[in-house]
């Protein structure tokens, strides 16, 4: 039989593809009517010599079931346990990721009904970093005459004109004149 080619039958039991070439085609065929063949029995006058017939070809057949759930069982095996290993870890997924929606969803709703506050926090936080950046300025400006008597006095008069006109200048463009 053809179709019997591909099987993986050892060669320990390779009398079986012998026996299977002996079984006629038709109990291979994809859809197996069963009703000629109870027909012809019936009819037969050698009935208990096709049913012993019958009964041999059957177990020719289930030794090469066994045969083959032998050589593939330990692989169909894996492969089931993967597969129920992969459909276990996607629902795990699946899960984590309705949780993870649940919790971004909240964190949405947290973070509209701050906003208002999220937005003053932030505004006051700008505004501090000017005032700090005014204060630094300030504080420079301040030395700015500890600077100039230094400068005089080691007659570096270009530089004390330089520094007061910098310091004037930066005063007028920040607004901090009295």
């Amino acid at each position: 039989m053809e179709n019997f080619d591909g099987l993986p039958i050892s060669t320990e039991k390779s009398y079986l593809r012998e026996d299977l070439s002996r079984i006629d085609e038709s109990w291979a065929a994809t859809r197996f009517d069963s009703v000629p063949h109870v027909v012809h029995i019936l009819t037969s006058k050698n009935r208990e010599g096709e049913a012993k017939l019958l009964k041999e070809q059957n177990d020719i057949i289930e030794e090469v079931v066994d045969e083959v759930v032998h050589a593939y069982h330990s692989g169909f095996n894996k492969a089931i346990q993967n597969y129920s290993q992969i459909l276990r870890l996607f629902s795990e997924s699946a899960a984590s990721i309705s949780v993870l929606k649940v919790d971004l969803a909240e964190a949405k709703k947290l973070l509209g009904a701050r906003n208002k506050q999220l937005h003053q926090l932030w505004y006051r936080s700008v505004t501090l970093r000017h005032i700090i950046a005014v204060l630094d300025q300030v504080e420079g400006i301040a030395k700015v005459p500890a600077r100039i008597e230094k400068f005089i006095a080691e007659k570096q008069f270009y530089a004390a004109v330089q520094l007061h006109a910098q310091s004037a200048l930066m005063l007028e463009r920040e607004g901090l004149q009295t």
